[in-house]
């Protein structure tokens, strides 16, 4: 008999990935792939501390305080980036706000982003750097800390299908 404890211990392989984001720009970083149990690869997930962008390369910085410098010769097929298509709307004060009001603007889709508004984007380091310093008047910024966002833990199949 087959306990959940026996599945939960089950190795398999995984791909593991971790979302950080950075006004409208979203960084997917692949950590890679582990072959271990379900809750090891989501402590893998969850042991990224932070994601610096630098001009030429990311600084992905581990809660052992272990880190990994990512360049365009380097780990590049490791990240991609995307960024948000949908228009920005105004800032407002919401201290104005009645607790009704306040519910409301909470469920506004015009103000909630879903994966439809992220686009891929093709962009090197350096091209995304740029962007960011450009769209957000940062030119004296010599680094971007981005935010944590998601994390993925994907399974990878076991069974190979053959061509027949």
């Amino acid at each position: 008999m087959i306990s959940q404890r026996t599945v939960k211990n089950q190795q398999s392989s995984f791909v593991v990935s971790v979302e950080y984001g950075y006004e409208d720009i979203l960084l997917e970083l692949e950590l890679g792939v582990f072959r271990t149990t379900i809750l090891h690869a989501q402590r893998i997930a969850n042991s990224v501390n932070s994601v610096i962008l630098l001009e030429n390369h990311i600084v992905v910085i581990f809660r052992n305080a272990e880190t990994v410098t990512i360049n365009d010769d380097f780990l590049k097929q490791n990240y991609k980036f995307k960024v948000c298509i949908k228009p920005k709307l105004l800032p407002f004060e919401s201290s104005t706000f009645t607790h009704q009001e306040r519910n409301l603007f909470i469920r506004n889709q015009s103000y909630i982003v879903t994966e439809e508004d992220m686009k891929k984007v093709k962009w090197d380091i350096k091209t995304a750097f740029q962007y960011l310093q450009k769209q957000y008047d940062a030119w004296d910024k010599s680094y971007f800390l981005f935010s944590f966002s998601s994390s993925y833990v994907t399974p990878l199949s076991t069974h190979v299908q053959q061509a027949t």
